[in-house]
C-alpha cells in the first residue's frame, strides 16, 4: 500500500472517539461509560495502526478476558470495517485477520483468560478490553514483555 492510498472502512468516529484517537499516547487508559464504543474505537484504531506500522509484519493484539467475548463482541466489528481492504484474509479458527496485500499485518482477538498462552509471541500493539475484567497479570506477565523490543 502506498502512502497516498486511502482506504475507507465505514468506521465515522464519534466527536469524543475522534478526540480519543488525537491523544493516545504509548500506553492509554481510557475510562468510559458503557455505550461510549471502545471496542468499535479500539478496533478501527488497530486496524489503522496495522496498515500504517512501518516495522515488517506487524502484529496487534485485541484481548476481552474471555475467549468467547473477544468473537461475541469484536469480531463481526472486525470483519465489517476490514471488508473493504483489499487482499484482506480471515481464519475464523483463530480469530485473525490478516493483511498480507499491504505491509504483512495481522491482527488477532485473543483472551486473558489463559494469559500464559500468549507468552512467547510479538506485538507491536495490543488493546486489552475490559480490563476490570481480567487478572492484572495478563498485562504484568504476558502482554507488556510482548510489547518490549519492538
Amino acid at each position: 500500500m502506498n502512502d497516498t492510498e486511502i482506504i475507507n472502512t465505514g468506521y465515522a468516529p464519534r466527536k469524543v472517539q475522534y478526540n480519543l484517537h488525537l491523544d493516545l499516547k504509548r500506553f492509554s487508559v481510557i475510562l468510559a461509560h458503557r455505550r461510549l464504543g471502545k471496542t468499535v474505537f479500539a478496533l478501527n484504531h488497530a486496524i489503522n495502526f496495522a496498515l500504517t506500522c512501518a516495522r515488517p509484519n506487524p502484529r496487534v493484539a485485541y484481548i476481552a478476558p474471555t475467549y468467547s467475548q473477544a468473537k461475541r463482541v469484536a469480531w463481526d466489528y472486525i470483519k465489517q470495517f476490514t471488508a473493504s481492504i483489499p487482499g484482506v484474509t480471515y481464519n475464523e479458527a483463530e480469530l485473525r485477520v490478516d493483511f498480507p496485500a499491504q505491509n504483512g499485518a495481522r491482527i488477532q482477538l485473543l483472551s486473558g483468560e489463559n494469559y500464559v498462552s500468549l507468552k512467547g509471541i510479538y506485538l507491536d500493539l495490543a488493546v486489552l478490553d475490559e480490563f476490570g475484567d481480567m487478572n492484572p497479570s495478563v498485562w504484568r506477565e504476558a502482554v507488556r514483555p510482548t510489547l518490549s523490543d519492538r
